[in-house]
């Protein structure tokens, strides 16, 4: 496949360019052979008029690398893109912006412009720079191509690396645009059109696994501890949300998976929400929701969205056993004191938040802040799950087998 090339781009950037206009761009660490013409060695930015009256104004910022971590993974899609429409959304982006950036941003009036950003990857050194083409506002919807192109003339020698580059495009139309539609083309020619609804992460490629299919191994009668002194923690809600949910001010996008270490490591863990398929390997003994008695597992929490999503106390969990009474939180302590700070805490996109088990009465317990708990009666086989009560009742579920 022919590369995409600077200079190519703009050839075929057409009616659009005049708008956009040229750039400066972002310093070549690791290409020699210097800067194309027409480019400096700071983040670049343009007024973006052209000499144009086109309508929409557009104007380009390019960030260097990748602002967002980068959160998405580049397994899965050629980039990220995403539309902001006002300040404050922004700011999760920020944390390590430089100063030109932050102005950038800060001179952006949000009454009259809105901001789309996009991120990407080259395969090399010399493929580091975004260019814009076709910028459009349709109806509401901007829509744009965003493609990684080689900043290497015949002379240059590029260095064998995996290149992140992020840039912002300032869009001034009226009305002003309230989606985007952005097909973005990485370094390997590989395009997918974003919009920034898909988030970050792909709920279908993350580790783990939901829930098990079938009849639990055993269901056991309803907990009784022969210590007067203990009292049970309260349980969750029969209406929990099963994998998927929000965060406790509305916003959706948080994903809830139970991952298995060893077939982690030994590279057979699952991915994805449908656990159907697994039946055959649960029912010859194994399966990624099968653990026994000491056995290690992890439940994790992954924000997908393109926004950042506020939850709970991270401490905020239940772990029950479906009993013959109904789901039953196996824990308790002797003071019943069960007291959580109250509490905002932000879950960055693409960031998985990690709690850590033994399958067993000590490990199930250990890590707890409420250093109290203990379990009671012990633990016997049958179906458990994992209730995050810091979001929006978000669900896993478990096989312990004994």
């Amino acid at each position: 496949m022919k590369r995409a090339t600077r200079r190519s781009t703009l050839r075929g950037i057409g009616r659009a360019a005049a708008t956009v206009g040229t750039v400066g761009i972002v310093g070549f660490a690791g290409c020699l052979g210097g800067s194309p013409p027409g480019s400096n060695d700071g983040n670049g930015t343009d007024d973006g008029n052209g000499g144009s009256d086109a309508d929409p104004e557009t104007t380009i910022h390019r960030v260097g690398g990748a602002l967002s971590g980068p959160a998405w993974r580049r397994t899965e899609r050629p980039g990220f893109a995403t539309l902001f429409t006002d300040r404050t959304a922004v700011e999760w982006l920020l944390g390590d912006a430089r100063p030109e950036t932050l102005d950038f941003v800060e001179g952006t009036d949000f009454e009259e412009s809105v901001l789309a950003y996009v991120e990407s990857v080259g395969r090399n050194t010399c493929e580091r720079l975004l260019e814009f083409a076709d910028v459009d506002v349709d109806g509401r919807t901007l829509t744009a191509d965003a493609t990684v192109v080689d900043t290497a003339d015949e002379d240059t020698a590029c260095g064998e690396a995996i290149t992140y580059s992020g840039a912002f495009l300032r869009v001034t139309a009226d009305p002003l645009p309230e989606k985007a539609r952005i097909a973005v083309t990485d370094g390997r020619g590989e395009t997918a059109e974003l919009t920034g609804e898909d988030g970050v992460r792909d709920p279908a490629a993350l580790r783990g696994s939901v829930r098990p299919d079938g009849d639990p191994p055993n269901v056991p009668a309803p907990l009784d501890c022969p210590d007067d002194a203990f009292e049970r923690h309260p349980s969750s809600s029969d209406d929990v949300n099963w994998g998927s949910g929000g965060g406790v001010d509305g916003d959706s996008g948080l994903e809830l998976r139970v991952v298995n270490p060893e077939r982690e490591e030994a590279g057979d863990d699952p991915v994805g929400t449908d656990d159907a398929d697994r039946a055959d390997d649960a029912d010859e003994g194994g399966g990624p929701l099968r653990f026994d008695r000491g056995d290690p597992f992890r439940v994790e929490m992954t924000n997908v969205s393109a926004r950042p999503v506020g939850v709970g106390n991270h401490a905020k969990y239940t772990l029950e056993v479906e009993a013959e009474d109904g789901w039953t939180d196996v824990r308790g302590s002797d003071d019943g004191r069960f007291e959580y700070t109250d509490e905002l805490v932000s879950t960055r996109p693409g960031e998985v938040v990690e709690w850590s088990f033994t399958m067993d009465e000590e490990g199930v317990v250990a890590d707890h802040p409420n250093g109290d708990l203990r379990v009671c009666p012990d633990l016997e086989p049958g179906r458990y799950r994992f209730v995050f009560f810091g979001a929006d009742e978000l669900a896993v579920a478990f096989d312990f087998v004994g």
